[in-house]
């Protein structure tokens, strides 16, 4: 067996992007090795767009057909059987080989494709606590949810959002060309239609429908699952592929962070307080479990977030102390 290879000896972002998108579907992988990658996703633009690069290169794969797919592995080089299937050499090197094959196949297939310029393109950021909508050229609206990042870019015959990071809500104008937003492990996608998507600490993500239809698609590419979504459906998916549906969601609580509120109805105190620390300044802790056991209910502003914690001791049995700029809850 080979030893895994040191990414840290990789110098080249197209060789990080292979290596890193064939590590992230190894059963194998470490939250070590997740937080990692998203450090050098998040270090430089030019690493998010070879990762980009890559996850298009697969995803577009998957609309061949499968002769062309299965001819792939007859063109190499005569060899063993186990050179063929790349046995002896570190696994990020047959990602990246058998990815240039698959962008060699798209080029023929589609010499205008996924190598075009994009007619427009565009990367938006919020803050800490900051919410911001924009207007994209087809008049398409996104709004930004705190601490999101977002990457657009229009083509002849598609448009793509990746969201980098955070939560977005789109408004999609439907002008006949295929829109999707893109997120590591999954991609949604739209014709005209509003909807939510945020992704999570653990590299998970949800979808919230709130008028109009879409479909998500989630897993490996090797064994894509998709559902379809229509109003007040909402689905979540981790990074593993498995994908949970659920009806008549309450939207509007859903997505009343684009009013500048978070409501809780009978929400665990630790839910509430994870949602909370999403805005807040200062970040809020808990004493002990049992504390976060409690449940609460309210409307609370999420840009006034110490309102939040003003209010908490006359909802539960709870008191407050600050340290070194964190405010811990404990029992009372």
């Amino acid at each position: 067996m080979t030893d895994r290879i040191d990414p840290a000896t990789l110098t080249d972002p197209r060789d990080l992007a292979a290596y890193w998108h064939t590590r992230l579907q190894s059963d194998e992988v470490t939250e070590q090795e997740r937080a990692a990658f998203e450090r050098w996703r998040q270090s430089d633009p030019d690493n998010a767009r070879q990762y980009q690069r890559v996850l298009d290169i697969w995803a577009l794969a998957d609309a061949l057909p499968k002769s062309q797919v299965s001819e792939l592995g007859r063109a190499r080089p005569a060899g063993t059987w186990r050179d063929r299937l790349g046995f002896g050499r570190p696994v990020w090197a047959v990602g990246l080989a058998v990815a240039c094959s698959l962008a060699l196949v798209l080029l023929v297939a589609d010499p205008a494709g996924w190598r075009e310029a994009p007619s427009y393109q565009a990367e938006f950021k919020t803050a800490h606590g900051e919410r911001r909508q924009v207007v994209l050229p087809d008049d398409s609206m996104l709004t930004l949810n705190t601490d999101t990042v977002a990457a657009v870019r229009f083509f002849k015959n598609k448009r793509s959002v990746l969201l980098a990071k955070g939560e977005a809500f789109f408004q999609v104008e439907e002008d006949g060309t295929p829109f999707t937003v893109d997120v590591d492990s999954g991609m949604v996608r739209v014709t005209g239609t509003r909807f939510n998507v945020r992704r999570m600490h653990d590299h998970a993500f949800g979808v919230g429908v709130l008028e109009g239809s879409v479909e998500v698609d989630t897993g490996p590419w090797w064994r894509r699952t998709t559902v379809a979504l229509g109003p007040g459906n909402t689905a979540r998916s981790t990074a593993a592929g498995d994908i949970k549906v659920q009806s008549d969601v309450d939207m509007d609580r859903m997505l009343a962070w684009r009013e500048g509120k978070v409501v809780f109805r009978g929400t665990l105190l630790a839910d509430a307080i994870q949602e909370v620390n999403r805005y807040a300044q200062k970040r809020l802790t808990l004493a002990d479990v049992s504390t976060g056991r409690l449940r609460v209910s309210g409307v609370f502003s999420i840009d006034d977030p110490a309102s939040f914690v003003d209010s908490l001791p006359q909802i539960v049995p709870v008191a407050m102390r600050e340290r070194s700029g964190v405010i811990e809850i404990l029992p009372r």
